[in-house]
């Protein structure tokens, strides 16, 4: 598997179920936070979804702060394990808690002089990304769902405890 490779259909397929995934935990983890009345703290806003081929490409911002953040994952690679995913992961999850969770940003804010429609991406792979939010087209516009939707007594996924190893 190498991510240079044009991407087959069960890879596009994957990458397009991972991101529809990952933006419903992020809608479930944004009521949760908001009913906890923990504020702004671990809220990611999303403004734009979308996959070209095998990779997946997320824009949100983190209330308080106001820059605009981007997500780029070629979800054929794994982010625990040397290649693919495997059948048990939950790849939405991983990316959740180790992408957007445990470096969540939220505390850091514009300084003068920072254009706010810039957007600062991490993940793989890097190149040839779209350095500002007017130059995302607008399809790839996200609107989050109704409140109902996302109401964690009907639809919390099942729980999913990550590996663990010993030496």
């Amino acid at each position: 598997m190498s991510p240079s490779t044009e991407p087959t259909q069960a890879e596009r397929k994957l990458a397009a179920d991972v991101l529809q995934k990952l933006l419903r935990h992020i809608a479930i983890e944004n009521v949760k936070n908001a009913e906890s009345r923990r504020p702004g703290h671990y809220v990611f806003e999303v403004s734009h979804a979308w996959t070209e081929g095998a990779t997946m490409y997320l824009l949100y911002t983190t209330p308080p702060s106001d820059i605009t953040w981007g997500l780029v994952r070629d979800t054929r690679r794994s982010l625990i394990d040397p290649g693919p995913w495997n059948d048990t992961d939950d790849p939405a999850l991983y990316y959740y808690l180790l992408d957007l969770e445990e470096e969540w940003p939220g505390h850091i804010a514009l300084q003068k002089g920072d254009d706010p429609d810039t957007i600062r991406w991490s993940g793989y792979p890097l190149e040839g990304l779209p350095e500002r939010v007017s130059d995302i087209a607008e399809r790839y516009r996200y609107t989050p769902p109704a409140t109902a939707e996302t109401d964690t007594r009907r639809t919390a996924p099942p729980v999913i405890e990550p590996r663990r190893y010993a030496d």
